[in-house]
């Protein structure tokens, strides 16, 4: 029962190997009903199909994905998952919420760069 715990590096690996394990069988998948089914293909062969593109996608940028997240604060992937999930119940929302995006980016840079005009000695 004493088993070695796999480094940090070696999870993601296969976490990542995982991933594209999946993306192929969405492929073999559409390839399947595309041969066995040649006349129902419809929405499950395009589903199978843009799902395994987004797996291919997802699989390839994974290791940027990891760094990228790695120096965000935990909060804010969050808040943005929360926010397409918002955007695709409500597609007339994500105008409203879009500018409130822009709005508060343009905002922050602002402030930023009025930080970095200011004197660092304050009392």
């Amino acid at each position: 029962m004493n088993q070695a715990v796999p480094e940090n590096k070696d999870l993601f690996e296969h976490k990542r190997a995982a991933l594209g394990v999946c993306a192929l069988l969405c492929f073999l998948l559409a390839l399947a009903i595309y041969v066995i089914a040649p006349e129902n293909r419809g929405v499950l062969l395009a589903g199978s199909i843009r799902i395994g593109i987004v797996l291919t996608a997802t699989w390839l940028a994974l290791p940027q994905l990891r760094g990228m997240l790695a120096k965000l604060p935990a909060m804010i992937p969050a808040v943005a998952l929360l926010l397409i999930i918002v955007c695709a119940a409500r597609p007339n929302l994500f105008r409203i919420i879009g500018t409130l995006v822009v709005v508060g980016g343009g905002l922050t840079t602002v402030s930023k760069w009025i930080q970095t005009l200011s004197p660092k000695s304050r009392p």
